[in-house]
């Protein structure tokens, strides 16, 4: 600084000057911060690039080594001899519910809207099937002998040569088909359906709990389960269905197995249970997502898959069974790093993944609900929080869940001075020292979003309707704000410099003295927010929109992204920027 006061130059980062001034007898000085420009994100790299979002609604092998998944979208996958997942193109965007094949080059497929495909495995060609409702199951007997069912009690017989329609006697949606023989026929559906062929018309059968039934296999005609909402598994015995005792309580959508001992049925939530002829027990297998398909491959294992591109694999028998996630890509909603420590992002389905070097890996945690926040004081004493009161602490070596304080959802999480602060639905606060969770009062009803402070004394939560809440070390009290749009996220570098961002591209700062709006950068809804000054801001959000605010303003910044971004944070010891999303996708972007 020159006797005028101008500053020439200071280097990235921040200095602490004094300004004085003197006029007559009076003198006065305050210390002044100036913050220097940093060089901001030019080159970003997919760390994790995903595959597929689509929600899978079936799955079938041909018992020579290649399995299809079919989903959202027109989406079908293959996966050759244990080798990666490709996309095999239909050429439309329909969804397709189920698939099934005669024989590795003799596959089916149904769908939204009629939808019925056959091909190689390579290819497929449409069949008229003379429906405008929605196909959900395809199974057969052999390539002269197919069976689809469907919307208001369809069901359709492909009998080598023609479709043609079966009268069912309901009008419910049927869901599965399978059966032992031509003349031992198995349908489920709505309402308590099940319906049986014997080889000259179908016939209802009394249903012990009325549930709505999802999917039917057997192992021969008098030894037959069916699957459905609450937890519901009924069996045939050959003269009638007994409803049996369930370990859980989750909507179940599919059931496969290898012998009449050795049987799997799955859900929400990754609930999975098996049956070793005589009870059944829940299983464990590291993912959270909701269940929809099982297949039995030709070695023996099990593939099931659901939501969010999940796959997961199960091999060896019953309660030694090991699983295996071979994909997941769900939406991602934070990301955090320990200084000293690693780099996590958490989602929905109870999904954690871990930095290890330049690639991301799924972590092993206990069985969890959606998960939208994560924070921590350190490498071994981090804290991620979710749907349902979901609470999940890592002690740098284990995941173990927290008894949940609330089953409201819990949003986002901040930690220091060795404490943790949650916020989330209906105004709910909780703080932790390690000992338990301990209610704060906000005075709100309002959905909290996300909170942050330069320390436990001094915190800042925002939510909907413009909320911003402050915590002086004793109580929560509102403060006034500009803007009545929801607020996502908020950060600071200092209790006099603080930001909030939200919907419609809505920009908040804070001065230590009132918040005031900045221009609004985007039209955008802006979900994330960090940084590493008061000069390098970033904010993110819909469409892959990335901004930073240098000071002065905010400018968009170009990046490859194009999907929704839900959250930013940086690496500790390390230049990149990880910005997680849409799809499982993580991306890290450097200077």
């Amino acid at each position: 600084m020159d006797a005028r006061g101008t500053v020439r130059g200071v280097s990235p980062g921040n200095a602490q000057l004094t300004a004085a001034a003197t006029t007559g007898s009076v003198a006065a000085s305050v210390p002044v911060t100036i913050s220097a420009a940093t060089p901001g994100l030019a080159q970003w790299r997919a760390a994790r690039p995903g595959l597929t979002d689509v929600t899978f609604l079936g799955i079938w092998d041909d018992g020579a080594g290649s399995t299809y998944a079919v989903g959202q979208n027109g989406g079908l996958l293959r996966s050759r001899n244990d080798g990666p997942w490709e996309y095999v193109s239909l050429g439309h965007n329909e969804t397709v519910v189920g698939v099934w094949g005669a024989a590795p080059t003799d596959i089916w497929l149904v769908g939204s809207g009629g939808l019925i495909m056959r091909g190689d495995g390579n290819t497929f060609r449409r069949i008229t099937s003379n429906v405008t409702g929605t196909l959900l199951e395809v199974w057969g007997l052999s390539s002269n002998e197919v069976y689809i069912t469907g919307d208001r009690g369809t069901i359709l017989r492909w009998n080598g040569a023609t479709l043609e329609p079966m009268v069912s006697g309901v009008g419910d949606e049927l869901w599965g088909i399978w059966g032992a023989s031509t003349n031992a026929l198995y349908a489920v559906g709505n309402n308590g359906t099940l319906l049986r062929y014997d080889g000259f018309a179908w016939r209802r059968m009394a249903s012990p709990d009325g549930m709505p039934y999802f999917d039917v296999w057997g192992t021969s005609e008098n030894n037959v389960f069916a699957v459905g909402v609450g937890g519901s598994i009924v069996r045939y015995d050959g003269s009638g269905w007994t409803a049996m005792s369930t370990p859980g309580a989750a909507n179940l959508f599919a059931i496969r197995g290898r012998e009449f001992n050795d049987v799997y049925a799955v859900g929400n939530n990754g609930a999975t249970y098996h049956f070793d002829g005589t009870t059944w027990r829940a299983l464990t297998i590291g993912n959270g997502q909701n269940l929809r398909a099982i297949t039995r491959r030709g070695n023996g294992d099990l593939r099931i898959t659901g939501w969010y591109g999940t796959m997961v694999r199960l091999r060896g028998p019953g309660l030694l069974a090991t699983a295996t996630t071979e994909l997941t890509d769900p939406p991602l909603l934070a990301t955090w790093g320990a200084t000293g420590g690693a780099t996590f992002a958490v989602g929905l389905g109870g999904t954690v993944f871990r930095r290890q070097g330049q690639m991301w890996a799924l972590e092993p945690v206990p069985p969890a609900h959606d998960l939208y926040g994560i924070s921590g004081n350190g490498p071994s004493d981090i804290v991620a929080v979710g749907d349902t009161g979901s609470i999940l602490r890592y002690d740098g070596a284990t995941w173990r869940k927290d008894a949940p304080p609330t089953l409201y959802v819990l949003r986002a999480v901040w930690s220091g001075n060795g404490q943790h602060v949650i916020v989330g639905e209906r105004g709910s606060i909780f703080r932790s020292n390690g000992a338990g969770w301990s209610p704060q009062a906000s005075g709100t009803q309002r959905f909290l979003r996300a909170v942050w402070g330069p320390d436990a004394s001094d915190l800042y939560a925002v939510g909907d309707s413009g909320t911003v809440l402050h915590f002086d070390g004793g109580r929560w009290t509102p403060m006034p704000v500009p803007t009545t749009s929801r607020l996502r996220a908020v950060w600071g570098t200092s209790r006099t410099d603080i930001f909030a961002v939200g919907d419609s591209g809505t920009t908040l700062r804070y001065d230590g003295v009132a918040w005031r709006a900045l221009s609004k950068p985007t039209p955008r809804d802006l979900r994330a927010l960090w940084g590493r000054s008061g000069t390098e801001v970033y904010a993110a959000g819909d469409s892959g929109a990335v901004l930073r605010y240098d000071g002065s303003a905010w400018r968009t910044l170009t990046t490859p992204m194009r999907h929704l971004l839900y959250a930013l944070s940086g690496v500790p010891g390390d230049d990149a920027v990880v910005a997680v999303g849409d799809g499982g996708r993580i991306w890290e972007g450097r200077p």
